[in-house]
């Protein structure tokens, strides 16, 4: 079950498209407090050669990685920002409700900087979305007679999350097992996707701005039986890569999985997430 698939993505023309200087320097005059300065991350998409981006399923249907989504060059530019910036102190023990975490977290609310992150793994997430089968909410009873006015509806990626989060685990810091829910996204009237019903997260995005010693992804695969836990079970992990972005389903269908301690280094990690919601065309 943990066996690497590796697959190609096939690119667009619009992902690659190169926004001017005067566009980058207009956003940030018009950047508001408490977000991201939008240089951070270029417009068009950052792939070697302008080829499509190589995606491993490191679990089939469920994880996925993609190298080089990020530039070296916006890695650097990504932590050198942050370490300007306050880092929270997180640090609590595990309990029977909350897994043991340690780490330094900056969050910003950033529709822009969202944007743009959508558009740059757009190619990756219309590979990866078919695979993980989420399901689609279009079907529910509630929006059949909708639909039967004349109006299709389609539940699909829309956006990423614009809850952004920045997170530093140094030497020794980790996060013990968990599951990432899934989150409604209130929709206002000015938000990109204003035009979007039901919004709510379906895949955790992460990009990794480092590389170092430890600080492994681990994913656990349930055995026979579905347990989570017990004699037996298999894992895969992922060693953060500077530049890779790592996508897996959350919510009901969420892998178990961890932060494994940094040994060396430290691991900067750029959190988002995809969001799903109905759109609908006549």
């Amino acid at each position: 079950m943990g066996k690497r698939q590796r697959q190609k993505a096939t690119a667009t023309k619009t992902s690659a498209q190169q926004p001017s200087a005067s566009s980058t320097s207009s956003a940030e005059s018009r950047r508001k407090p408490d977000t991201f300065p939008p240089s951070l991350l270029r417009g068009y998409c950052h792939y070697q050669g302008g080829a499509a981006p190589e995606i491993e399923a490191l679990v089939p249907n469920a994880v996925f990685i993609a190298r080089h989504a990020l530039s070296s060059k916006e890695c650097r530019d990504w932590i050198e920002h942050a370490e300007g910036q306050k880092w929270t102190d997180v640090n609590h023990p595990a309990s029977r409700y909350i897994a043991h975490r340690q780490c330094g977290r900056i969050h910003r609310d950033d529709w822009e900087m969202s944007s743009r992150l959508f558009r740059r793994i757009s190619t990756i997430v219309d590979h990866v979305a078919p695979q993980l089968g989420i399901f689609d909410k279009s079907s529910l009873h509630t929006h059949q007679r909708r639909a039967a006015e004349g109006v299709t509806l389609k539940y699909m990626p829309v956006s990423c999350n614009p809850n952004l989060r920045l997170y530093k685990y140094e030497k020794g810091m980790w996060f013990g097992r968990h599951v990432d829910g899934s989150d409604e996204i209130d929709v206002t009237p000015d938000c990109p996707i204003s035009d979007v019903s039901d919004a709510q997260t379906e895949i955790t995005v992460l990009f990794y701005l480092s590389t170092c010693q430890g600080g492994a992804t681990r994913f656990h695969l349930p055995h026979a039986g579905g347990k989570r836990k017990g004699r037996g079970e298999s894992s895969v992990a992922f060693t953060p890569e500077e530049g890779a972005v790592l996508l897996h389903v959350h919510g009901d269908r969420c892998l178990e999985h961890e932060a494994e301690p940094v040994l060396s280094g430290a691991k900067y990690v750029l959190r988002t997430d995809i969001v799903y919601g109905i759109t609908k065309t006549r």
